[in-house]
């Protein structure tokens, strides 16, 4: 079994997850006897290889998941089947699967829906650290979250998550848990980067990879300052919104929205309510890629940093 670090969790895997990280994570204020009480305890999370059936009945479905009383299960023809449970991940991929596209697709929207499973506010957001707090980039797929936290990453700010945010209330306040120093990046944003490209077999599957973060990754729980909402412009500027603009953002951003029985929509919406009470969001107009440096200066003004 592998032993990893992610989102405060202690994981254990049948699988070699070299994205995730090894060092130990928590609070700031931790002292060596809480420490070694992380070190010591069970796993939180057990990932598993084995067979995994689907449900022929559910509680809600859709595309690529079904919900049960007990479990979430995510599945995709080209790529397997996945059982998600109150402490475990059951994985079955198709036979000759790369093993980069099924670490794409576990570390990515399976681990998401885990998180989504354990009760917790998860965004479609990157966030970065500044100044010990964590700032998240939320927005759709493709509005460039990942390629904004590596404009701050090559800036000298470390890195806490990529593509989600999970957050967590501590006396209602929020709180964001490092991800793995890793982010995942489309070859184009590769290429203006200065990475190197990749085109193993079996990358048609994947829009964007994950690109190691060797030198800065924000190991701690952060409180979370700022959303900014990313939004295609003419100029790099922030625009605010007003307070029920930025309710529907956090609610249109919310991971797995879709899966989310009506039942469940109003722990949503109060989660959001309680977010609101305690961070700023903004809207973040981007022109492009070749002003990204520009970016980074709008927002160290809006923060005054």
């Amino acid at each position: 079994m592998f032993n990893y670090e992610a989102f405060g969790m202690k994981i254990q895997s049948e699988l070699d997850l070299p994205e995730l990280s090894h060092s130990m994570v928590g609070l700031p204020e931790m002292n060596q006897s809480e420490i070694n009480l992380l070190k010591s305890r069970d796993a939180d999370l057990s990932i598993h290889l084995g067979r995994v059936d689907l449900p022929e009945s559910s509680l809600n479905e859709g595309f690529s998941f079904k919900t049960t009383e007990t479990a979430i299960y995510r599945f995709w023809d080209n790529v397997g089947k996945f059982k998600i449970t109150e402490n475990s991940i059951f994985v079955d991929p198709i036979p000759g699967l790369n093993a980069t596209v099924l670490r794409n697709f576990l570390l990515g929207t399976v681990l998401a829906t885990y998180l989504r499973f354990r009760g917790l506010l998860v965004l479609h957001a990157s966030s970065i650290n500044m100044k010990n707090s964590a700032v998240a980039f939320s927005g759709f797929k493709g509005y460039g979250k990942s390629t904004t936290a590596m404009e701050f990453y090559r800036e000298g700010y470390p890195v806490v998550t990529d593509d989600y945010v999970a957050v967590e209330f501590y006396d209602d306040l929020p709180f964001v848990s490092p991800g793995f120093p890793s982010l995942r990046l489309s070859n184009e944003s590769r290429s203006f980067m200065g990475l190197k490209l990749d085109e193993s077999q079996g990358m048609e599957l994947l829009t964007k990879t994950y690109a190691e973060l060797p030198t800065s990754f924000s190991n701690f729980k952060l409180p979370l300052k700022k959303i900014y909402i990313l939004q295609r412009g003419e100029k790099s500027m922030v625009k605010p919104l007003k307070p029920q603009e930025a309710f529907m953002e956090l609610v249109k951003n919310t991971f797995g929205i879709d899966m989310f029985s009506r039942s469940e929509l109003p722990d949503n919406f109060f989660k959001c309510e309680k977010l609101l009470k305690n961070v700023d969001v903004s809207v973040l107009e981007v022109p492009s890629l070749e002003k990204m440096q520009e970016v980074v200066r709008v927002v160290e003004e809006d923060l005054d940093i």
